[in-house]
C-alpha cells in the first residue's frame, strides 16, 4: 500500500519536473529604441525579437544600469507566437569574472598586432636597404656612363637599359615603402581602439548591474518583439531658446530647443527622443492637508527642585494629573519636498515633444540640443531706460505667443541680424499670453540721470521736509523719429508718519505704479533731445530719523 501511494506521488511530480527541465533560457538581444525624457529623470524602452517555439522560456535581459528602478520595470510584447508573460523578475549582478577574461583576450591581441608592427619596422629597414643599394648603383653607373660617354662607348640600348632598372627599382621601393607606413598606421589605430577596450573592461570588473527576468510560455511558434520599459534618474531636459530680430523690426524668429543631459550608465544610441513636460516628482495626486491644531498659550510649569521631600512628590504628582488632562500635542506629518517650479505642476496635461529623427546621446552628462519648434512671432518694438540704474536704452519688444504650447521657463538668447545682444530668463508663457523680451542696448539713444540739488529743512507742526530734485536728458541720434520708455521711482513709506510726494515734474509721468515705479513716454524727433526735472519730497516728524533715503 505505501509502495502503491508513493509510485502514484512520483507520477503526480514528475510532469512539474518534467515542465521545470524543459524550461529554456534565452538571452534578450536588446538595445535602447525610444526614451522619454522628463525634466528630472527618464523613460527607456528598450526592444528585443525572439523566435520561439512552444514551450516554456526565461528570457534575460542583462548588463542593465544599476539606477534601474525595480518598481518602474514594465515588460510587454507583440508579434505572431501566442505567448503568456507569466512573471517579471529584477535581480542585481556583478561583473567580475568576464571583464577580467576579455581584458586577457585584448591584451593577446594587442601583443600580436604589436609583433605584426615589428615585422613591418623589419620589412622597411629592408626596404631603406634596397632603397640605398639602388642609390650607390645609380651613383656608380653614373660615374661610369660618364667615363665611357667620353670614350664613345655605351650605347643607346645600354643607356635605356640602366636609367630603366634604376626609374622601376626607385619606384618599386618607394610604393612597397607607402604600403608599408599605411599598413602600420590601420595597425596603430587597431591597438589604440583595443587598448581603450581592454581598459573599459578593467575598470569594469566588480561593477553593478541588473538584470531583468521575463518568464513566458509559449503555446504557438512565431516571433515575438519584447518591449522592457524602466525608470531611470540622472537624466532630464530643460527648454533654451533662440530669438532673432528681424531686419524689419516687425517679426522674430523664435527657435524652441531641447537640451538634454543624461548620465544613468549607458548611451543612448540612435534612438526615438521624447521630451515631456510631465513632473514625475509631484506625484499624480494632490497632497493631503494635515490637521491644524490651535489652542490657548499655556505657559510651562516652573522648574522643580531636584529634592525638596515629600511636598516635591506631592507637586509632581499633582503637575501629572493636571497636565494629563490636556490634549498630548501632535507632530505634523511630513510632506514631500516641493519644487520651485510648481507653476508646470498647476497645468492639467503635460506637453510631450517627439524629435522626428533618432538622437544619440552619450551617458557623460554633457548637454545635447535638438530643435523641437520654430516659429515667427509678431513684435512691437519701442525702448526702454532705467537711468537711475544704467545710463543706457534698451530695445524692447512685446510678443504674443502664438504657439499651441506654452513656452516653458528656460534661457533665451537674443540676436539682432547677425550679432548676439544678450540672454535673459523666460517664465512661462501661456498660448496667446503677451510678454517682454529685450534686445540689449542701443547707442544711438543716450540717457542721463542727476540730482541737482537735496535740501533739508524743518518744517512747521514740528515736520521735518527732505527734498530731491533730479534731471533726466534724453536724446535720439537714430534716423527716425523713437518714443523712449523711461522708468524712475519714489520711495515706498513703512510708516504713516512718513509722507512722500512728486513734486514739480516738468512733464508729468504717464503712470504712476502701487510699487512707486513712474513711467514717462517722451516721443523724440530724429536728433531731438528733451529734458524732465522732478522733485522728490518725503514729510517725517522732525525728533525721528528715518532710513533707506
Amino acid at each position: 500500500m505505501r509502495l502503491r501511494s508513493l509510485l502514484l506521488l512520483v507520477s503526480l511530480l514528475l510532469p512539474s519536473f518534467a515542465s521545470a527541465a524543459a524550461t529554456e533560457r534565452l538571452e534578450a538581444p536588446h538595445r535602447i529604441s525610444a526614451v522619454t525624457v522628463y525634466p528630472d529623470r527618464a523613460m527607456t524602452t528598450r526592444s528585443a525579437t525572439l523566435s520561439l517555439k512552444p514551450g516554456s522560456y526565461l528570457v534575460d535581459f542583462s548588463r542593465l544600469p544599476v539606477l534601474v528602478q525595480d518598481d518602474s520595470v514594465r515588460v510587454t510584447g507583440t508579434g505572431s507566437a501566442s505567448v503568456t508573460i507569466v512573471g517579471v523578475e529584477v535581480k542585481r549582478a556583478f561583473a567580475e569574472q568576464v571583464p577580467e577574461k576579455r581584458a586577457k583576450e585584448l591584451e593577446q591581441e594587442i601583443r600580436a598586432l604589436e609583433r605584426k608592427i615589428g615585422s613591418i619596422d623589419a620589412r622597411k629597414a629592408a626596404l631603406a636597404s634596397q632603397r640605398g643599394f639602388i642609390d650607390s648603383i645609380r651613383v656608380a653607373w653614373g660615374d661610369r656612363i660618364s667615363k665611357e660617354l667620353a670614350a664613345g662607348k655605351p650605347t643607346t640600348g645600354e643607356l635605356n637599359e640602366a636609367l630603366s632598372f634604376v626609374g622601376s627599382g626607385v619606384a618599386k621601393v618607394e610604393e612597397q615603402a607607402r604600403d608599408v607606413d599605411e599598413e602600420k598606421r590601420q595597425l596603430k589605430e587597431r591597438i589604440d581602439a583595443l587598448r581603450r577596450q581592454r581598459d573599459e573592461a578593467i575598470g569594469s570588473q566588480a561593477k553593478e548591474s541588473k538584470t531583468v527576468q521575463v518568464a513566458l510560455e509559449v503555446s504557438r511558434a512565431g516571433n515575438l518583439c519584447l518591449e522592457l520599459s524602466s525608470i531611470v534618474p540622472q537624466g532630464g531636459w530643460e527648454p533654451a531658446y533662440d530669438v532673432r530680430l528681424g531686419a524689419d523690426g516687425k517679426e522674430a524668429d523664435l527657435v524652441f530647443r531641447g537640451v538634454v543631459r543624461q548620465q544613468t550608465g549607458e548611451d543612448w544610441q540612435d534612438v526615438a527622443l521624447t521630451l515631456s513636460t510631465a513632473r514625475p516628482a509631484l506625484g499624480g495626486a494632490p497632497p493631503e492637508l494635515p490637521p491644524w491644531h490651535i489652542s490657548f498659550y499655556r505657559p510651562p510649569p516652573p522648574p522643580v527642585p531636584l529634592y525638596d521631600g515629600g511636598m516635591a512628590k506631592a507637586a509632581r504628582a499633582e503637575d501629572f494629573r493636571v497636565g494629563s488632562a490636556l490634549p498630548a500635542p501632535q507632530a505634523a506629518p511630513s510632506a514631500p519636498a516641493r519644487y520651485e517650479t510648481a507653476e508646470v505642476a498647476q497645468e492639467r496635461t503635460s506637453v510631450t515633444f517627439r524629435i522626428p529623427r533618432p538622437v544619440s546621446i552619450p551617458s557623460d552628462g554633457s548637454e545635447h540640443g535638438t530643435v523641437v519648434a520654430t516659429e515667427k512671432l509678431p513684435v512691437a518694438l519701442e525702448f526702454l531706460a532705467v537711468p537711475k540704474l544704467a545710463p543706457t536704452a534698451y530695445l524692447k519688444s512685446e510678443i504674443v505667443n502664438k504657439l499651441e504650447y506654452p513656452l516653458l521657463p528656460g534661457k533665451v538668447n537674443t540676436f539682432t541680424g547677425g550679432n548676439y545682444t544678450g540672454s535673459s530668463w523666460l517664465k512661462k508663457i501661456a498660448p496667446g499670453e503677451k510678454f517682454d523680451l529685450f534686445f540689449g542696448t542701443d547707442e544711438q539713444v543716450t540717457v542721463k540721470r542727476e540730482e541737482l540739488k537735496s535740501h533739508k529743512e524743518a518744517g512747521i507742526f514740528g515736520k521735518s521736509r527732505q527734498t530731491y530734485r533730479y534731471r533726466i536728458e534724453v536724446q535720439n541720434f537714430r534716423k527716425e523719429a523713437e518714443t523712449i520708455t523711461i522708468h524712475d521711482q519714489l520711495p515706498l513709506s513703512g510708516d504713516q508718519e512718513i509722507k512722500v510726494s512728486l513734486d514739480k515734474p516738468s512733464v508729468p509721468p504717464s503712470e504712476t505704479r502701487p510699487d512707486g515705479t513712474l513711467v514717462w513716454k517722451i516721443p523724440l524727433r530724429a536728433g531731438e533731445k528733451k529734458e524732465l526735472t522732478f522733485d522728490i519730497v518725503v514729510e517725517y516728524p522732525k525728533d525721528r530719523e528715518v532710513v533707506g533715503l
